[in-house]
């Protein structure tokens, strides 16, 4: 079998660009909406946080995804998932009531487990075996550099026509990268295929390392991961889409807030090759650790920061330990379980941290209720990025359960080298 690694870049080019218009619309673009959502129906800022808690259907719904994936590929699965996505935004425009922008984001977030979530690790895990922490780095900077140009995108055409034709502008986008995914998306090198009609594809030796889903599930370090990245999925939805209205409230304009979200991001490229490269020289939990105690430090620089320059402290700090744990979150589950049921595993994970999506956006627009700010909230986020630091550090690997197989993924990197 030739293993040609040009494809495999050519697969991580389009994930890259499938994370940044993912993460960059769902994530990074969410609070330049709020203030015009507020305005224009008179929802309070827990009404409007309370549809991020359906980002708990990705972890109902990722056990369902992972086998499907391990089974039947990425392809389908990514087509199909970015159609859901595609249309719960193309009827936005029309929307007049709560629950039906609730409907809509419960129906974006199903989207979500196929889209980006499961496929990247696998096939990333599939076509690299040397440089995976860089490989999955590189492709995860899409994310930040979605960040960087959707927040500032999505205000100018807020400003330029209204939030409804944004909506409707970032629906087609989704669909326009339905053909893209079908035509280059592919688990198996071309030259491994047999021509055989009733052949199966060999998937490269990568494929076949690590644990089952059922040894994993059996495994302390399962649970350590888990209550780990409990703690870590925290800020993606309580945190992330709130550092725009926390800047407003502070004094901030709108422009400045989504400029600062947006420099953010470019240093949260930064940590995701920083820090996946990393994990190839120190072990992913260890990595980690270092990601929540920085983040910890920039949110607390940021609740004392007010409107003072110490925010564009707060921006690189955070950035990049924040910006890292888009490479982290797939690489831990590599590192501790392999790659040979990685969706399934990953699935499973995405289920078992659900509360993070479920509570705390909703709690930390309560919070904003009660208390006019967001001191309080970002404060117990601070508090809990410590113990997901220690579930990390005790979250040693088991030893693989498939005879002759090494403790982690960077031993079998080591022997192929």
């Amino acid at each position: 079998m030739t293993y040609r690694p040009h494809y495999g870049w050519l697969i991580a080019a389009v994930l890259f660009i499938c994370f940044a218009m993912t993460v960059g619309i769902l994530q990074y673009s969410f609070g330049v909406f709020v203030t015009p959502l507020e305005e224009e129906f008179g929802w309070n800022r827990a009404q409007v946080n309370t549809s991020l808690a359906f980002f708990a259907m990705t972890g109902v719904l990722a056990p369902l995804a992972g086998p499907v994936l391990d089974r039947f590929g990425s392809a389908p699965v990514m087509v199909a998932s970015f159609l859901v996505v595609a249309l719960s935004f193309l009827p936005r425009p029309w929307m007049t009531e709560l629950w039906e922008f609730y409907a809509l984001n419960l129906l974006m977030y199903a989207g979500m487990p196929g889209a980006i979530m499961l496929p990247v690790g696998k096939l990333i895990g599939i076509w690299f075996v040397e440089g995976r922490g860089r490989a999955i780095g590189v492709t995860a900077m899409g994310a930040n550099f979605g960040g960087f140009i959707f927040t500032v995108l999505t205000e100018t055409l807020i400003d330029t026509f209204d939030w409804r034709v944004t909506y409707f502008l970032f629906g087609l986008i989704f669909l326009a990268l339905i053909p893209l995914i079908a035509l280059t998306i592919r688990e198996t090198p071309r030259a491994a295929r047999n021509t055989t009609p009733d052949a199966q594809p060999q998937p490269p030796p990568a494929a076949l390392e690590g644990m089952t889903a059922r040894d994993a599930l059996r495994s302390r370090a399962f649970v350590l991961v888990c209550i780990g990245l409990l703690f870590a999925s925290i800020p993606y939805q309580s945190v992330l889409t709130q550092i725009i209205p926390h800047l407003e409230g502070e004094g901030f304009s709108r422009g400045d807030a989504s400029l600062a979200v947006g420099i953010l991001a470019v240093f949260g490229m930064v940590g995701k090759l920083l820090l996946g490269y990393l994990t190839e020289k120190v072990a992913a939990r260890y990595v980690f650790v270092g990601s929540l105690v920085f983040q910890m430090i920039g949110l607390l620089i940021l609740i004392s920061a007010g409107v003072s320059p110490l925010v564009w402290l707060f921006v690189p700090i955070f950035g990049i330990a924040f910006g890292g744990m888009g490479s982290l979150f797939t690489l831990i589950i590599q590192d501790t379980f392999g790659i040979r049921a990685f969706a399934t595993i990953f699935g499973l994970v995405n289920f078992f941290i659900l509360p993070a999506p479920l509570i705390g956006p909703t709690l930390v627009g309560m919070s904003f209720d009660a208390t006019g700010g967001y001191t309080l909230a970002f404060s117990a986020i601070s508090a809990l990025m410590i113990v997901g630091s220690i579930a990390f550090y005790f979250a040693v690997p088991p030893r693989w359960q498939r005879t002759g197989l090494p403790d982690a993924p960077r031993d079998v990197a080591r022997a192929a080298g």
